[in-house]
Parts: structure tokens; sequence; C-alpha cells
């Protein structure tokens, strides 16, 4: 079945063939030298060298360009602004971003969020290839934690659709984090670095080392990074309807996690490259943050805990580059075949207050208690290969394919644990064995009885799912002034169900197709202005767990049931901006809009919905005593649409001021469920910093604001009422290098962290309120002998 969105879609479509088919033959075989790529880097575009806020990305069209001529909005964090900011991971580096935010609490669960979309519509890449996974929750993407922030040279951020390249999940946009590669060539050299930090909250340390090594031909680099934390304490104060007098501890924040790489290249020629890279992460007792309930006023009787005992992964990458090559098919060639290994272990601890078994007043509150365990094992082979080809002076194609294959191994254990309790006898209730007499506090005798059920069937099947896709891009310059970029793909995506025990696995199984296309074009309207738009299709399959789980919710509330009718998610975006580039200035703005049809949404079931469920489902459900039963389902029509912009500028001074802002609104058109209902409406961020010319030291202050945003009470709830209240959180920072001899560089950095001591949680936290940390004081430590 394909996914375009009928008639629109399939006219771009025909619109990208058919360009490329008017401006392809214009193109002269005689012209393609590689001299060819100096001639098409000429630009009459500023210099980048000149301006103080030039920088390039590789992501957004699969070859590097300079952000101010993409056609999309760009984020790029380089190496030394990473350090600078000291993140926990990479997706930290979002919240003082324009377009994009954070969800989660602690050092190694939060996530990326874009134009708020988040969870599995946001790809999480690390050097182009996935690492999205297929047995997460819609909402929780995979953590970006899994890639050592220490050994990332550049974070890429593209807001919008990314699907003609990167293939499923690029709805909301794509993170790609871009580990660093040792140097290769010239004389032999010898490097180490040593990084050390650590922070207030939790007792947070983290060091870090690695060694590299090169010839002229041969490269090599090792090293690894330790992280041990506690779990932290919020501020008091109060935020939305909760006040504290003290301030809370977030249990299951603490972590103790490390990681280590390897990385071995090799030049056999000045224009061929072959490299193996290892990436290795280990964590233990990973969390979801857990408060005491009587500590913000939760009256409802329910504890949740979610944790991750362990979580291990492993990545082996092999791959080739080709450049300059003088080849009819290709001038750069990149080749990835990777095989990874994730395994985690999930553990819910929930204790659910269901009230008096017969009535106000019958006796005392009944309770149920859900321990379950979950173990999961999703073993990925992949392969990328991107080809690029410059045709003429005006013709930079890109195009390739990949594969990738997950196969998912799981067990669930789990044993309930329900109790009634009545002022009087309720034998008839317990069965043969009777009920027990208890004396209560009170003295008031009760009687209790309590059932035990324990249950190992899996919540869902062992699965296979893989995807293949194929791509086709075209950057063309159409004269001095104008640019376009045309793409297209074609993916495939498939589900098997494998035999598991307790489950019937037929009619599980699922296949669909997708044609994608993208249009983007860049207008210089000066040499400093250029005028860009894009528009864009993308798509999304099911994963696993949206499809066939069935069982209790993460959050242990709620019970989903599967749907194995689910169907994949198409979109359509349009963005219009203007880029503005000087030595000493640049503004950036963006309108953008994103349809989303069969937007895979969580419907709550109503009583008539539950009561059709098969008998043995119901019994499960009224036995776990849940206050809701959920199931993902296709809804007609989502929308999103926003406002960005961001600017800056550099005084000759040293001193430099910087902004953004970000309005965003979303609307589920065939009912109230809100994707983005708890996110924020409005954001901005500002910045001062002061910098002389030599950089030997550096200042700067921060400040974030999150708006209020509405909550539809009926879906989401929680402690704060019916609005999520706004916050803002204020930062400062300073760095300097003690020493540089050439060889030998020392830097220090010191850190004020939520100056303020402001109680605040990040919005898609704020539903089940797990607090982000009070005031943070790190200080750091980095040594590189080059």
């Amino acid at each position: 079945m394909s996914l375009t969105k009928s008639s629109d879609t399939a006219w771009a479509t025909l619109l990208v063939w058919a360009l490329i088919a008017i401006l392809l033959p214009t193109v002269s075989a005689a012209e393609e030298t590689t001299t060819e790529a100096e001639a098409l880097a000429e630009d009459d575009q500023p210099d980048e060298d000149l301006s103080f806020f030039a920088s390039t990305s590789v992501t957004a069209t699969g070859s590097e360009n300079d952000t101010f001529d993409l056609p999309t909005p760009v984020i790029v964090v380089d190496a030394l602004r990473i350090q600078e900011l000291q993140p926990d991971n990479a997706a930290e580096l979002l919240r003082i971003e324009p377009g994009v935010d954070v969800n989660g609490v602690g050092p190694n669960q939060t996530r990326p969020i874009i134009r708020g979309q988040r969870g599995l519509r946001v790809l999480f890449l690390e050097n182009g290839l996935r690492m999205n996974n297929a047995r997460r929750q819609t909402d929780f993407g995979e953590i970006t934690g899994l890639v050592d922030i220490d050994q990332v040279e550049t974070v890429e951020v593209v807001r919008g659709p990314a699907s003609v390249l990167y293939g499923s999940d690029a709805i909301g946009g794509v993170l790609n984090l871009i580990t660093t590669v040792p140097p290769a060539g010239g004389p032999a050299n010898t490097g180490f670095s040593l990084g050390l930090r650590h922070g207030s909250a939790g007792a947070a340390s983290r060091a870090s080392a690695s060694v590299f090594h090169h010839t002229d031909r041969f490269s090599f680099s090792l090293g690894g990074t330790y992280r041990g934390t506690d779990d932290y304490k919020s501020a008091s104060g109060s935020f939305g309807s909760i006040s504290l007098e003290r301030e809370l501890e977030v249990r299951d924040t603490a972590i103790d996690d490390d990681s280590a790489h390897l990385y071995l290249g090799y030049r056999p020629g000045d224009k061929n490259s072959l490299f193996l890279r290892v990436n290795r992460y280990r964590a233990d007792q990973a969390g979801f943050g857990f408060v005491d309930p009587a500590a913000i006023g939760d009256t409802s009787g329910s504890l949740i805990r979610i944790l991750y005992p362990f979580q291990d992964f492993d990545r082996y990458t092999v791959g080739y580059e080709g450049s300059a090559l003088e080849s009819a098919l290709a001038t750069t060639i990149g080749v990835q075949l990777y095989q990874q290994t994730n395994e985690r272990q999930l553990v819910n601890d929930i204790f659910i207050d269901i009230g008096p078994a017969f009535g106000p007043g019958s006796g005392p509150s009944g309770d149920v208690q859900a321990d379950t365990l979950n173990f999961t094992d999703l073993d990925t082979t992949g392969f990328r290969g991107e080809v690029t080809k410059i045709l003429g002076q005006n013709h930079l194609v890109t195009y390739g394919g990949e594969y990738y294959r997950d196969e998912s191994f799981n067990t669930d254990f789990s044993v309930t644990t329900t109790s009634l309790r009545a002022f009087f006898p309720i034998s008839f209730v317990c069965g043969p064995e009777g009920a027990t007499p208890i004396f209560g506090s009170s003295r008031v005798p009760f009687f209790q009885c309590t059932f035990v059920e324990t249950d190992d069937v899996a919540n869902a099947p062992n699965a296979t799912n893989s995807g293949y896709g194929a791509f086709l891009q075209d950057e063309m310059r159409l004269g001095d002034r104008l640019s376009l970029t045309l793409g297209l793909r074609y993916s495939k995506t498939e589900t098997r169900a494998e035999s598991t025990p307790g489950w019937d696995i037929s009619g599980l199984d699922f296949d669909d197709d997708a044609v994608v296309g993208a249009l983007n074009l860049t207008y210089s309207l000066t040499p400093n202005l250029n005028l860009v738009a894009s528009y864009g299709t993308a798509f999304r399959a099911p994963n696993i767990v949206e499809r066939l789980f069935n069982g209790l919710t993460p959050e242990g509330l709620g019970y989903q049931v599967l749907n194995p009718d689910l169907k994949s998610e198409e979109s359509e975006n349009v963005d219009v901006g203007l880029k503005y580039r000087s030595r000493n200035a640049y503004v950036e703005a963006f309108y953008f809009d994103t349809e989303i049809d069969d937007a895979i949404i969580q419907f709550n079931l109503s009583a008539e919905e539950i009561g059709r469920l098969p008998p043995d489902v119901q019994a499960v459900i009224a036995q776990s005593g849940v206050s809701f039963v959920v199931q993902q389902r296709n809804a007609d029509v989502f929308r999103v649409d926003g406002f960005e912009i961001a600017g800056g500028y550099r005084f000759d001074s040293g001193f430099s001021i910087g902004g953004n802002y970000t309005n965003l609104s979303g609307k589920a058109e065939s009912g109230p469920n809100d994707p983005t209902g708890d996110t924020f409406s409005d954001k901005w961020n500002a910045h001062l910093r002061y910098e002389p010319a030599d950089r030997r030291y550096w200042l700067e202050y921060q400040i974030r604001h999150n708006g209020e945003e509405d909550l539809d009470v009926a879906d989401l709830g929680g402690p704060l009422g019916d609005v999520l209240p706004s916050f803002t959180v204020h930062r400062l920072a300073a760095g300097m290098i003690l020493g540089d001899d050439g060889d030998m560089e020392h830097r220090v950095g010191f850190i004020v962290d939520n100056l303020t001591d402001e109680l605040y949680a990040e919005f898609s936290n704020a539903t089940f309120f797990r607090p982000q940390p009070g005031r943070n004081f790190i200080a750091t430590y980095n040594l590189r002998i080059k």
C-alpha cells in the first residue's frame, strides 16, 4: 500500500521526476572532472571564514554545505561548544535552541523533541546510521546517552521532514551525532585527551580519556568514559499547584554507566579509506524518576516506579570512503555496514489504591501491587551506501540505499497481588481459603483476602522488523541566484511475528511501502540575504510495541490492547523562511506547517469498547485495577504549525548577544487526544557572552523561558491541574585556557545551572511531575596533548 498523500504527493512526485528529466540532459559529460568540485563550491554568498556565525552541515543534504545556503533549518553544535555547555547527553543541548526541546529526567533518560514531535517521530542517528529502537513506546525514542557525548565532534539537528535521505521516523526531524575521527596523513603523531567533570546535583562525577595515533596511512583512537551519580534533589518553592517547603529527592535519577570506543582507519591511497568503529555502552539502575506522592499532595494512593536495572549496547561498523573519484558514476562514495546489540531490562513497581471493595464505608481501601520484569534483546544488522556525483557545474546528484533488520526477543514476568478488605466476612469472594480477620490501627477489625497471580507470557511477541529503501537527490544551481534541491525515495517496511510461548501469531504480520519526495529552494535576494522554502513528505511505519504490545502501560495506571491493524503515518510539511548573515550578525526566521495523516495516537477506550474485548482480556484488566484502557490507533489528521526566529550579533569588543523564539500550535482534528499537548506553546532563550579576540577565556549568561500550556485534563491530568505552568531558568558559565604551548592545552570551566534555584519540570514530565535539579554547581577540566 502506498503511503503518498493521494493527489498532492502524486503531483509532487511527478514534478520531481519531470524537473530532473528536463534539467539533467543539459549537463555536458565533458565537464565531469575533479576540478568541478571547486567550481561547484564557489558561491557569491558571504565567505564563511569572514562570518563569526558560519557553520557547515552534512546531515541536511548528505553532502557538506554551508548552513546559510541550506533551504531547511539546521542546528549545528561543534565540539568546542559541547565542551563549554557540558551536557550529560546530546539531547540536553537542545534546551536552548529554536524549535527543539527535551523530555525525560536524569543523566541519561532525556530525549529530543523537534517541533512538538518526540519519541518515534524523531529519527536519532549516529554518523548517519539509525539508532531508533523498534521496541520503544511511541513517546519514548531511543536515549541519546548510548553515544558518549565526550566522543561527539558535531551535533546536527534538521528541523522538518528528512525521510528522503533517511527513511521512516524522520517526520519531526533528525538528530545526528557525528563522532570524532582521529586525524590522518602527515608526520606520525600521538595525542591524548582527558576530561573531568563534577556537579553538585546528585554528586555527579564523570571522567573520560582517549588516546590517538596516526601515520601517513594509519589512524587509531581508543577511549572511554565513566560516570557515577546519586539521586539529585529539586529546589523548593511552587510550580503550578505544587508547593514544596524543602528540597525534594527525585529517586531513580542516579546512575552508574560507562562507554568505550575504538576507531581504526587505513588509507590505501589518497582518495580511499577504510575504517572500523566499535562503540560500547553499559548502564546500571537508570530510572525515569520517582517522587514521594505525599510530598506533592498526591492523594490518589498510587505509587509508580519505572527502572532499567541494566542496558547494554554494542555497535560494530565497518566502512569505506572514496573521494575525488574520476568515475562516470561517482565523485564520492560512502559505505557503512553495522551490527548492533541492544539488551535491557525494565522493572515496573506499581501500587494502586482501588478503594473499598464493596463501595464507600464497606471497609478499608483495597490495593493492587504489580511487579513486572521485562527483558528485551534487539539485534540489528544494517547497511547504508551513499554516492555523490558532480555533473557539470550545476548539479550535485546524491543517490544510494539502505537496509536494516531488527530481531526482537523479549520475555516478561509479572506478579500481581490484589488485596480486598471489608468490615464483614467476605469468604464468598475469597474462595475456599476464606478471609483473614485483621485489626487495623484504629483497632476496628476488618477482613482481608488476597489473590496472587503470576504471568510469564510476553507482552509482545518476538518479531523481526526490517526495512529497505533507495533514494535519489539532485542539488541544482539555476543561475546565479537560485538553487533547487529535488529528492525522491522508495521504502518498504516489514514486520514478522515469530513463534512465542502463549501467543497466537496468526494475522500479526505487517507490510507497507512508501514513496516520499522533497522540493527545496534557496534564492539569493542579496549576498547576505537568502529566501528559502521547502516542501516535503515523510512517513513512519508503526513499530512492534505500537502494534503488538498487550499489557500494563509503562506508567502502570493503564492497560494497552494490541492493534495489529495500525497503518503507517504519512506527513506533509511546508517551510518558508529568510536567512541573513554578515560578518558579525545573523538572523533566521521560519514558518512551518506539518500535517500528519493516520497519526498514531493513544486512545482511551470507552466502557462499551472494553465490554467488547475478549472475556479473558476483560478479566485481566479488571484484576489489574487500572484506571484506564488504551489502544494505539490511527487518527484522521494531526496538524502542528509554528514560527521560529533566531539571531545573534558579535561586537568587535568581544561581546556577543543572541537569542531565539519558538511558537507551536498543535491540533488533532479527529478528537481531543493531542500528541503535543504536554510541551510548550511558546519558548524563548537569550544569552550575553564576552570572549576576547585571543579567546583565552569566556563568560556567558543564559536565560531560558517556556510559556504555560493548557492541558486536556481528561487525557493527561496529573498533580498540576489543567495548566502546565511556565518556568524561567538562568545559567552562568565561564571558561579559561590555562596553558597552551602548541602541543598541550589545559582548559577549565565553571557553570552555575538553575542559578535562581527554581522548582520546575520539563513539560513532558510535568503531568506526572518529575522536577529538574535545583541549583547545580559544575566544575570541569580538560587536557589535550596534540
